[in-house]
Formats: C-alpha cells, sequence, structure tokens
C-alpha cells in the first residue's frame, strides 16, 4: 500500500483537465453555484471529482468567503459528564446547521479562558460558545474586556455574567437549589447539608442561595456545618463524607453530579447506604446512565435544550452580527426518583 506521502492531492485543476472545461467552471459546478452549463457537463464533472476523492479545501474556500465553517467551545472541564453530555448535543446541533465544532478545555482556570480564547480568535473560527472557568467570575472586568474584544460573535452557555449586554442562555439556578431543598423539607428532613461550589456569584452559589431560601421560608437553622463548600468534582465530594456522617444530617443537596458521584463513592466505603442511611438529591441528571443500585433523585438540566438554544442564538448572530443580544434563562427540572426516605416523624 502506498504511504500517504506518494497520494497527489487532486485539485480543481486536474479536474477540469480531465473535463475539458475551465477552473472556474469546475468550481461554479462543485459548489452548486447558477452557471450557463450543460447538465451532461455538471454530471461528468461530478462524476470525476468523486472518481478522484476530490476534496474541498477549507483553508482555501475560507480565504475566499472569509467563513471557516467552524465554531469552538470553551469548556472548562470535558471530565465532567454534563459538559461531556452539553458537548455532545452541541456537536450535533452545529453540524447539522452546517458548522463543525471544535472543543477546547481550560481546566477551570481563568488564564487559559484568556489564552484560549484569544487563540480561537486569531484561528479563524466563525463564532465561539463559551462556558467561562469558574475562576473567571473573581475576574470579572478582565473577563468582560477579553470577550467584548472579540471579533466574532459569542454565546455564553449555562455559566453567565447577568450584568454583560451578550447572548446567554443558562438555567435558573437559584430556582434548581430552592426546588430541591424545599422538596426535601416537604419529605420531613429538617437537618440538611448542602455541597456547593463557592464561585463567588456563579452556578454554585446561586444554588445555594436556593437552598437557603427554602430553609428560611421554612423557618429552619442553617447550621455552620451545614453549607460545606467543594469544588464541582468528585474528590471534593468524596473527601466530605466522614465529616457530614459525624453531624446530625438527615439528608443533602449537593450541587453537582461530579461531587455526587465522589460521595456516594464515600458512602460506600464506609458501609452506608442511599437512602436508609442518608438521603441525597443531586444536581444535573447526568449519572442515571451509570448508576445501578441508586436511582438519584435530581435537578434536572436539559441539555438538549441548552444546546438547541445556544446553537439557534450563535446562527442568529452569524447570520447578523449586529443584531440585539438575547438572554434566555431556562427552568431546571426536578426528577423525582428513590434516593430520599421519608421522615415519618415531621418534627424529629
Amino acid at each position: 500500500m502506498r504511504g500517504s506521502k506518494d497520494i497527489k492531492k487532486v485539485t480543481l485543476k486536474d479536474i477540469a483537465k480531465e473535463a475539458g472545461i475551465s477552473v472556474g467552471a469546475v468550481s461554479l459546478i462543485l459548489n452548486n453555484k447558477p452557471c450557463r452549463i450543460s447538465e451532461e457537463n455538471k454530471e461528468m464533472v461530478k462524476k470525476i471529482a468523486k472518481e478522484k476523492n476530490y476534496v474541498v479545501n477549507q483553508a482555501a474556500r475560507a480565504l475566499v468567503t472569509k467563513k471557516s465553517h467552524t465554531l469552538a467551545l470553551l469548556l472548562p472541564d470535558i471530565q465532567n459528564t454534563f459538559f461531556s453530555a452539553l458537548a455532545k448535543q452541541l456537536e450535533e446541533d452545529c453540524r447539522e446547521n452546517g458548522y463543525y465544532l471544535m472543543f477546547v478545555n481550560t481546566n477551570d482556570s481563568f488564564e487559559n479562558d484568556k489564552k484560549l480564547l484569544m487563540s480561537l480568535d486569531a484561528r479563524g473560527v466563525d463564532g465561539i460558545f463559551i462556558i467561562q472557568s469558574n475562576e473567571s467570575y473573581y475576574y470579572y472586568q478582565q473577563f468582560k474586556n477579553q470577550v467584548e474584544d472579540l471579533h466574532i460573535p459569542y454565546v455564553m452557555v449555562d455559566r453567565s455574567f447577568d450584568n454583560m449586554e451578550c447572548s446567554q442562555v443558562r438555567f435558573d439556578n437559584q430556582k434548581g437549589g430552592y426546588e430541591a431543598t424545599k422538596y426535601l423539607i416537604e419529605e420531613g428532613h429538617q437537618k440538611i447539608a448542602c455541597i456547593y461550589m463557592d464561585d463567588y456569584c456563579g452556578n454554585g452559589t446561586h444554588r445555594m442561595k436556593g437552598y437557603k431560601q427554602a430553609m428560611e421560608e421554612a423557618n429552619l437553622p442553617i447550621e455552620e456545618n451545614y453549607l460545606i463548600v467543594g469544588d464541582n468534582r468528585y474528590q471534593s465530594g468524596y473527601d466530605v463524607v466522614k465529616f457530614i456522617l459525624e453531624t446530625d444530617v438527615t439528608a443533602v443537596m449537593i450541587c453537582n453530579d461530579m461531587m455526587t458521584l465522589g460521595f456516594l463513592k464515600g458512602l460506600y466505603e464506609c458501609g452506608k447506604k442511599v437512602p436508609k442511611d442518608i438521603s441525597v438529591v443531586s444536581y444535573d441528571d447526568s449519572l442515571s446512565d451509570y448508576l445501578f443500585e441508586i436511582e438519584l433523585t435530581t435537578v434536572a438540566q436539559n441539555v438538549e435544550i441548552l444546546a438547541k438554544e445556544s446553537t439557534e442564538m450563535m446562527m442568529e448572530l452569524l447570520a447578523d452580527p449586529w443584531s440585539k443580544p438575547r438572554k434566555l434563562i431556562l427552568d431546571p427540572k426536578l426528577i423525582i426518583r428513590n434516593s430520599v426516605i421519608r421522615k415519618k416523624d415531621k418534627r424529629g
């Protein structure tokens, strides 16, 4: 078999020579542009191109059209099951709209946000879906300045700044935290812990605010050891298990699935079971395909809707970069399964 170095790339000039017509005519035919060329010649050109495995030179086309038909997604953590599911759905939706989608991972670092945004802008992608790092919430003005200096359209997805005038799609995180905690209270739990990401004004903080709102409405005390800070990763959920088991907590609201996964592993190692020993409500609904003994009650954020709305918003901006920015806040949904046990004595 010949090596890749021996394979000559077929050009429009090669096809034109074999077909006996001009390069310009071949270009018009293969790009389905209007032209005064007979149907017979059109079919001949397309047949030659197919036989020779002609591939469009996207770089050359981009130079002419000023479009790469490539979009980018800035991700904070590709290992996070929610973000990987979202990336998969976004890629499918973009492809259906005639665009390729490339991913870059920032590892939740503000410095990586800056470097990668600059790199993507310079590489000529047509637009960027931005899920900024949690660190960026502490560098609002710097982040805002860099994003507003981008030369291409962008849509902020899932994480956002309310006071930035740009296209944004996200879920109502405070409502999600509220609904999760309210459900635990309705099931008779009063001593409820919350494991959350302390991200200043980000999703984790808003979910914790929803927890506080529900507890305060029910006139339930929020003890100092009920509020536990994690980092949205597996290890932080695992690390707090023994601490929680030493408290009087009967239920816990965990603000993302990765921390829940670590928490469940820690409980298993301690010989404890959900919901017999402790009730759990999680957040994201990205673990249902991976857990067998436990069916988690969770706050679901529908990635199909999030991806669809984000893609539509991006297509609007690509069609008209000067269109007025839209902000869309989606409602999360509490899905009740079997990870919460009802307390018989609601006053106990």
